[in-house]
């Protein structure tokens, strides 16, 4: 059979979307078994956490900031061209630069 550039950008899609759908529906497994779980411990924790709340005061204390830092690297790629430049790498096929 000879070789099809459509037959092939199919199975990749194909892949792609079984991957992320399954991922997906992993996720959701996950997060509802933990908040299943976190659900006996929260209770506990807002019984106790009481008498702490009670004792703190109500407003944020005076002079409070935030302080933001940031550094760039030399030669950096953003993420997106990474991801641009992956994408075009999987849907550019052989011969089709003109």
């Amino acid at each position: 059979m000879p070789w099809n550039p459509f037959t092939a950008w199919y199975r990749r899609m194909s892949v792609i979307y079984g991957l992320g759908a399954w991922s997906l529906l992993g996720s959701l497994v996950y997060v509802g078994q933990k908040m299943m779980k976190s659900s006996g411990d929260e209770v506990d924790q807002k019984h106790g956490s009481t008498s702490e709340m009670l004792s703190e005061p109500s407003e944020a204390p005076k002079g409070f900031y935030v302080e933001t830092i940031v550094t760039y690297k030399e030669n950096f790629v953003p993420i997106t061209e990474k991801i641009h430049s992956y994408w075009k790498s999987w849907n550019s096929g052989r011969g089709t630069e003109p």
